[in-house]
């Protein structure tokens, strides 16, 4: 189910846009960018059983997918999320595909939210399959908690501080007690959370080998190059051709070009905030740091006053009070005069 058909398809061209011009292709780490790079069953397929490190006998021949649509469930209001890469294959497992360029205070919720959703979404869908359907009455019954495989992948442009130091890493569903016992196996292996860095990638790979590093290695520097990008798999190649700038539709430029200006804005928006929340946090700093200040001097003052006055009653000198408790003489004489009054 292609979204893009015609992203390559030569029609009357307009003048390519400034901010694409030197580029030889355009930037997958860019929703339009990225789903053109991935429209084709064959390529989609390919790229995920490279991340999955399937083996044969558990590749993925054929799915269908979906770009950014809507998933809506009511429970009881209507909640609606969109998956970059929606898709599921043929023997029913569930998959989600997000790129994103910046992270937020809660992108671990995000990150488990859009699983459950996933899920959800999975179990429907299972149990529509015809292959469901299909099965007696009592079996249905008896799978009716049978969920499918669900994979949700995240490919992050920014640090995910991964450790190990590592660009990749894989959550799932653990037992406190296995893992304490050193035996850490997943307590429900149908689930599980891809996280790639992009970053670390590039700072960790010079040069791609295996096959998942030669389609990282696409998304990471794709958008970068100024010539032509030669893999001798004519998987990666075709997939290269949908995002070169020089043949893309004109409609995929324009989409591509929004999605850079509008995070440029958005970038830029986040570091004039970072900017005015520092200049913001140095003034309250300093008014607060002010007002503890006058404070702490009251404080202090009425602290000193207390222990003059204390000494003043058990006789203590002038002389020795004024060095103990950093008051003037004269201060501690008109305390000493009202206390005579």
């Amino acid at each position: 189910m292609t979204q893009n058909q015609n992203a390559n398809t030569p029609t009357t061209r307009k003048e390519i846009p400034e901010i694409l011009r030197g580029k030889r292709y355009l930037d997958p780490s860019y929703d339009p960018a990225f789903y053109a790079l991935l429209d084709d069953e064959e390529a989609l397929a390919d790229f995920i059983n490279s991340l999955l490190h399937l083996e044969d006998g558990r590749k993925i021949k054929s799915m269908k997918y979906t770009f950014n649509q809507p998933l809506i469930l009511r429970a009881p209001e209507a909640k609606e999320i969109k998956f970059d890469i929606h898709a599921w294959t043929e023997d029913n497992r569930c998959m989600d595909i997000e790129i994103q360029r910046a992270s937020h205070p809660f992108f671990t919720d995000r990150v488990l939210l859009y699983g459950a959703y996933l899920t959800i979404d999975g179990k429907i869908k299972m149990d529509k399959s015809p292959e469901f359907k299909a099965l007696e009455e009592n079996e249905r019954k008896r799978r009716r908690y049978q969920l499918p495989e669900i994979v949700s992948i995240w490919l992050c442009n920014f640090p995910l501080r991964l450790e190990p130091k590592s660009f990749r890493d894989t959550w799932h569903l653990y037992s406190d007690n296995a893992v304490k016992q050193g035996n850490p196996v997943p307590v429900f292996d149908k689930m599980s959370y891809i996280l790639i860095d992009l970053g670390e990638f590039s700072r960790i790979h010079a040069k791609a080998e295996s096959r998942e590093e030669q389609w990282l290695y696409l998304l990471t520097h794709a958008g970068k190059a100024n010539a032509s990008m030669d893999f001798a798999d004519p998987i990666l190649q075709k997939a290269l051709e949908r995002i070169e700038i020089g043949s893309a539709s004109d409609e995929l430029l324009s989409s591509q070009v929004d999605s850079m200006v509008t995070q440029d804005e958005i970038d830029a928006r986040i570091a004039d905030g970072v900017v005015t929340g520092r200049q913001q946090g140095i003034q309250q700093g300093i008014q607060q740091g002010i007002q503890q200040g006058i404070q702490q001097g009251i404080q202090q003052g009425l602290d000193s006053t207390l222990t003059a006055l204390d000494l003043l009653s058990k006789g203590t000198p002038v002389a020795t009070i004024a060095k103990e408790t950093k008051l003037s003489e004269d201060h501690i004489r008109q305390l000493q005069s009202k206390m005579t009054k």
